[in-house]
């Protein structure tokens, strides 16, 4: 993971101002997506492994010490403070691979203040990152109806640092692997590829087929072969023919553009008459669950899907309104429950904990009271170090599966009918209300004061 100056400056420097003051005290801060995008009814929690990769290796190097001295606004003695400075707060969170809603903690820090403050921005674009794709995976995986996935998005991505946690949070929405070897190679995430339009061009125009013959011979149990550089049909003939030239098998054909309906089916009958009814038909070309939905259900034999743009980018909801608060702080002992007043941004005060009633509704209440329904929040880091037993990849997919399984199809639509649900608690309720009460009536005092 990246190093500590993974922030905005504000950290750094509220930071200073903490550690001039004295202020070392405990505060808890609660990460959450404020509200669901467009045609969304979930999320899909992500990115919490990498997120405590982060805290467990967070510390300033020498280099970035000396980066931060050459600005100038740092005092040297809270630089020498950060020399030693590790993280070494607990955490709690849902489990990656849950389906959660709008409001609700997906992480929770309890830690010294400038601990808390200098990790913000980097657990939010974790989180939020991976749950966002993770979300957008599912809803094509769902529109695939069965049909394989694969995560074709690297060469899409903004940086090709997303390129690995993108996958990761594709492989766990349910994607059946990734066209990032890099993924492979570090998460153990199955990988694909066919070929590239400039294979078969290298060839010459007249060597389609022969272009075709040298693919299966160089990958005789694996080779797909792209058949629409020139035209489709004849792209499918030839992947036949090379077939037949060879002896070797054909896994498949990949159609890249045009008609994808039209071109699958012929794709088809060509494959079927000529006895190669084994042979899978993949489809690409800036698709998404909704081209995706609209493709089968007009009846395009298509086996499986590669995705790239759409789902790397999250092309129809780009990006999470995900915001980390601070929500209680610790003053002689005793927790203060704190919370957001302005306009439209309200938030809810206290330490919180999430209690499912059912697979799609939850009752978001404070932290030790009592709800009917199961407790979501796990202890995963404990004085800095994670506890517990860690999930693998597979596991945490295998989690996101079943309980997917268990939303209705109303939530899981291209277009959904109904969202989760999420509610407060009547204990939380009362304390929103009660800080909001005296919140306007200090606000009525002072207005009272100055104008008199």
């Amino acid at each position: 993971m990246a190093g500590a100056l993974l922030c905005d400056e504000y950290e750094l420097t509220m930071s200073q101002a903490f550690w001039r003051q004295g202020d070392m005290g405990q505060v808890a801060f609660e990460l959450f997506v404020r509200s669901l995008p467009a045609e969304r009814g979930y999320l899909i929690a992500a990115g919490l492994g990498n997120a405590l990769d982060f805290l467990s290796g967070f510390s300033f190097t020498g280099d970035e010490l000396a980066y931060l001295a050459s600005c100038g606004r740092y005092d040297p003695a809270f630089l020498a403070y950060l020399k030693d400075l590790r993280f070494t707060g607990t955490v709690d969170a849902i489990p990656e691979g849950t389906p959660v809603g709008a409001g609700e903690p997906l992480l929770r820090i309890i830690a010294p203040r400038i601990e808390a403050t200098l990790v913000e921005s980097a657990l939010v674009a974790i989180i939020t990152h991976q749950t966002m794709i993770a979300s957008k995976t599912r809803k094509i995986v769902d529109a695939a109806a069965g049909r394989s996935v694969w995560d074709f998005s690297l060469r899409r991505l903004h940086g090709v640092g997303a390129g690995v946690p993108t996958a990761r949070a594709a492989w766990i929405g349910g994607a059946a692997g990734t066209a990032t070897v890099e993924a492979g190679r570090t998460l153990g995430i199955p990988t694909t590829g066919t070929m590239a339009h400039h294979f078969v061009l290298s060839y010459g125009m007249d060597s389609e087929e022969e272009a075709f013959a040298a693919f299966l011979r160089e990958f005789p149990s694996s080779g797909v072969l792209l058949v629409d550089t020139y035209d489709v049909r004849t792209g499918v003939e030839h992947a036949i023919a090379a077939s037949r030239t060879t002896g070797i098998p054909l896994q498949g054909v990949r159609i890249d553009s045009g008609d994808l309906v039209a071109h699958s089916t012929m794709a088809r009958r060509l494959l079927d008459e000529a006895g190669m009814g084994a042979s899978r038909i993949i489809a690409s070309s800036d698709l998404d669950e909704y081209r995706i939905a609209d493709l089968l259900a007009e009846g395009a034999p298509i086996d499986g899907f590669g995705v790239g743009t759409m789902l790397g980018t999250s092309a129809d909801a780009p990006n999470l309104s995900g915001v980390y608060k601070l929500v209680a702080q610790e003053i002689d002992g005793r927790w203060i429950p704190l919370m957001k007043c302005s306009q439209d941004k309200v938030t809810n005060p206290g330490m919180h904990e999430i209690f499912r009633q059912d697979a799609w509704h939850d009752i978001v209440g404070l932290d030790g009271e009592r709800n009917p329904g199961c407790a979501m929040l796990q202890r995963v880091m404990e004085k800095g170090s994670t506890c517990g037993t860690v999930p693998s990849l597979t596991e945490i997919r295998s989690r996101c599966e079943a309980m997917m399984e268990e939303l209705p199809q109303t939530l899981r639509l291209p277009h959904p009918t109904a969202v989760f649900g999420v509610q407060l608690s009547g204990r939380l309720t009362d304390l929103k209300e009660e800080l909001m009460a005296e919140h306007v009536k200090r606000r009525l005092n002072t207005a009272a004061g100055v104008a008199s």
